[in-house]
């Protein structure tokens, strides 16, 4: 019996628990989802300094809404000092709002019958012994009542305890420093990133740029150099009987390579690109040389006159004929790598003239090649004669060698004022 009076107990308990848990507003108020706004509108020596517009701007803001009487609501909390109530049932859209203290009460529970099924069957009494009978007083007869039977069972008190929404006790969620700080660091890693990856461009297209510059200055300076390097390549290639040819295409490219192309480029600041770049100056002067070994060679015709259009043959043709015109036995032009080479003779003087061609200045290249081919004919002068000036380092080449800088036009004269033959 204990077992099944329990289970009835338990449920009666929640209808108990959750009536005696309603509320209702004591009279027509108004609720708010914000606390601090439902304070200023109550406090009625603020409202009656402001305007209704600003009433209704407030209410907007703060969610306000008036509640009457006939709506049941739940305490769900106790914040700031107001109550956080929630309607019963629920409507969507209406979110829990605050109350004055004063504007909200329980609603008292009322008596509750709680009928199983009718009984049709008239109720029984207990049968109890006979008592004395009292003379002269009639007994009633039929189904005793009292008053205590009359009156409703009590209800079993209810404990309502708020319900406070625990707040979190985390740093991470009580504050968003954490948050603010991994975005601060992202948006450093990006920026970083970002700038690496720009600083890695822009040394990409600077070490592009200086390598076009520097493969620039070796094809110009393999141009130049055509004619020499084209011999070069028709002797390491020459296939013919009877020709014995002991250098390499490669020993002559290194040569070049070391005696004018890593000076020019150690000049310009450009000589630690070179293991980087020499395959791609081997492929280009490889091929300027084949072209050139090809053309068959071009016949000297003196010309009358000087002209911006001759070659450099038809140029050392027309310096050679003005030396013969001074008086000195010349031999035929010997082209060269760069430029052309005149023997003449004179009275036992031996003087070696190196003509060169150009539209831009003579650079001490041109210079270093005529006072070797004057230490190898063994001659007493040496001069370069060429139709543009000379540079600087040129000028002060030559005068440390005694080496004559002449133009064309000045050729005759000079030629023809060396008259003894111990001239140096």
């Amino acid at each position: 019996m204990r077992i099944w009076a329990s289970a009835c107990l338990l449920l009666c308990l929640p209808a108990s628990a959750s009536a005696a848990g309603l509320f209702s507003a004591v009279h027509p108020t108004l609720a708010c989802g914000d606390d601090a706004i439902l304070r200023t509108l109550s406090d009625r020596t603020i409202s009656t300094q402001q305007s209704p517009a600003w009433r209704r701007t407030l209410m907007r803001q703060g969610d306000c809404h008036n509640v009457t009487p006939d709506i049941r609501w739940e305490k769900i909390a106790n914040r700031n000092g107001l109550p956080l109530m929630r309607r019963v049932p629920p409507v969507p859209g209406l979110p829990p709002l605050y109350f004055m203290t004063g504007e909200i009460a329980p609603i008292a529970p009322g008596p509750t019958v709680a009928v199983a099924a009718e009984d049709r069957t008239p109720p029984r009494t207990p049968i109890a012994p006979p008592a004395p009978v009292a003379p002269m007083a009639d007994t009633p007869t039929g189904p005793q009542h009292t008053e205590a039977e009359d009156s409703p069972p009590a209800t079993p008190p209810v404990i309502v305890q708020p319900a406070e929404t625990p707040r979190p006790t985390d740093i991470f969620f009580m504050t968003r420093g954490f948050q603010k700080l991994g975005s601060l660091i992202l948006t450093l890693m990006l920026v970083c990133g970002t700038g690496w990856v720009m600083v890695l461009v822009l040394r990409a297209t600077w070490r592009m740029a200086r390598r076009r510059k520097a493969i620039n200055i070796c094809v110009e300076l393999a141009q130049r150099h055509s004619p020499m390097l084209g011999r070069w390549y028709q002797n390491a290639h020459d296939t013919r009987p009877g020709s014995a040819s002991h250098t390499s295409w490669g020993t002559y490219l290194d040569r070049f390579a070391h005696g004018t192309i890593l000076p020019t480029l150690t000049r310009h600041g450009y000589n630690t690109l070179w293991p980087d770049i020499h395959k791609t100056v081997y492929g280009h002067i490889t091929a300027m040389a084949a072209r050139t070994a090809s053309k068959p060679p071009a016949t000297a015709i003196p010309p009358s006159t000087y002209h911006q259009d001759m070659n450099q043959a038809e140029y050392a043709a027309f310096c050679s004929q003005w030396i013969e015109k001074a008086g000195w036995e010349i031999h035929p032009p010997v082209a060269t790598g760069l430029g052309s080479v005149i023997q003449c003779n004179r009275n036992n003087l031996k003087m070696l003239v190196h003509c060169w061609m150009d539209r831009k200045p003579v650079h001490d290249d041109v210079i270093l090649q005529g006072i070797k081919e004057k230490t190898d004919c063994k001659a007493s002068v040496g001069a370069i004669v060429s139709n543009a000036p000379y540079t600087q380092e040129a000028l002060m080449l030559g005068k440390k060698h005694r080496i004559f800088l002449l133009h064309h036009e000045d050729i005759f004269k000079f030629v023809s004022g060396i008259e003894v033959p111990d001239v140096a």
